[in-house]
């Protein structure tokens, strides 16, 4: 008998634990890299790769995404960036076919302030239809006192709330 409620015991904690681990159930989404517009120059190749991974991670984790792997991405649009994060959806689409994504999110760093404030342009595309689904354009200040221009200030006082503004407009457009 006490085998038997040990096994049911187990089997619970292990079906828990496998709930847990599951992969997200939303739609499979690439997340390309932002372009950089002349006005957010003083944006890093890191602060570029850092938006970038950390909105798809962001986007992962609300489990409404089955966010494509960001270095797979990165390889797949690089030679065609402009083009996807330009006003055409055609370059983004044939990104979304070629890696099996039912959306692709780009957008453009319109402004990054290494004081404390950055804005961003972006938008969730369909790849069945080539229609834009969600755009917006979001800033963000600091939401503290900045003692730097560094980039870790940076992304920690004002990227990151400005990825969690991206993402929750990201939700409400599915």
């Amino acid at each position: 008998m006490k085998n038997i409620i040990t096994a049911i015991a187990m089997g619970i904690a292990l079906a828990g634990i496998s709930y847990a681990q599951a992969p997200a159930k939303g739609p499979k989404t690439a997340v390309v890299e932002f372009s950089v517009a002349t006005a957010a120059s003083g944006m890093t190749e890191q602060a570029k790769f850092g938006l970038q991974t950390q909105l798809s991670a962001r986007l992962n984790n609300t489990r409404k995404f089955d966010v494509y792997d960001t270095r797979h991405t990165r390889r797949a649009s690089q030679a065609d960036l402009a083009s996807i994060n330009g006003a055409s959806t055609a370059a983004a689409v044939r990104l979304g076919k070629q890696v099996g994504a039912a959306y692709v999110v780009t957008g453009t760093v319109v402004e990054y302030d290494t004081k404390g404030s950055a804005l961003v342009k972006f938008r969730l595309v369909e790849v069945s239809t080539g229609k834009v689904k969600h755009s917006g354009e979001l800033s963000q200040q600091a939401v503290s006192k900045m003692y730097g221009t560094g980039a870790p200030e940076m992304q920690a006082k004002v990227m990151k709330p400005l990825i969690d503004k991206v993402t929750n407009e990201l939700i409400a457009a599915l």
